[in-house]
């Protein structure tokens, strides 16, 4: 029987923002507090010896009803791909597989970094990184390799000051280019976009390689991610 062993606690508000793989936005900080049915004074034990943690997840946000063979990844750019040759979270079975930074642990809760998944993600488990078994000499990285990622130079606009923290978690996300390439209207130069992270709400703009923030104002209230999204049978 599958269960949820706790809930992801991330930066991510929601998909819009969110890296497309773990590690890409180290600044990233998110936690996971176990569940006490779990025993975490156990059950963690000897987990901080360990760098880098795997976190298998639940896609709990998914929109799609119907099973799709084929996707479209967006660094492809419009050519399509087997579901199974690729890690979009649209999948006969909505589980992620992610990596993430160890930084800490206190109690029973993880302090992570790196990771790639949104606020009130489901956690499923979490297994130790063992570079010794888990770290492929010579392994094929398939279409991946061929596929270019576009990379955008981030600047703020003068006027308002941003803390030294956000500023290089901002910096490390939109230079990832967030715009979907098979959307023309989103690729537009100069045109607005929000991104909307769990404590604030950023506005920028993309002209030519450059991501300019606009500006930054608080979270914009919503209900992302909360147990209730969740099938019952996680809980």
């Amino acid at each position: 029987m599958i269960k949820a062993i706790g809930f992801l606690e991330s930066c991510f508000a929601e998909k819009f923002g969110t890296p497309r793989q773990p590690m890409l936005v180290p600044a990233a900080a998110a936690k996971l507090k176990i569940f006490k049915q779990f025993i975490p004074e156990q059950s963690l034990k000897g987990l901080e010896e360990f760098s880098h943690v795997w976190l298998l997840s639940w896609f709990h946000l998914n929109t799609n009803k119907s099973f799709k063979s084929t996707v479209h990844p967006p660094r492809l750019k419009g050519k399509t791909v087997g579901v199974f040759a690729s890690r979009s979270p649209h999948r006969p079975s909505p589980i992620g597989l992610s990596v993430a930074k160890l930084e800490k642990i206190e109690g029973d809760t993880l302090y992570l970094s790196g990771a790639d998944l949104v606020d009130g993600t489901p956690i499923l488990d979490i297994k130790p990184y063992i570079p010794s078994y888990d770290l492929i000499a010579r392994a094929k990285s398939g279409w991946t390799g061929r596929a270019g990622r576009a990379e955008l130079k981030v600047a703020f606009a003068p006027g308002f000051t941003v803390a030294p923290a956000l500023k290089k978690l901002l910096s490390q996300i939109l230079k990832q280019d967030l715009r979907n390439p098979r959307d023309r209207s989103q690729l537009q130069d100069g045109r607005e976009h929000e991104l909307r992270l769990k404590d604030c709400s950023v506005t920028y703009e993309v002209r030519g390689k450059t991501a300019r923030v606009t500006s930054i104002g608080p979270a914009l209230a919503k209900d992302y991610a909360k147990p209730g999204r969740v099938p019952k049978e996680l809980l």
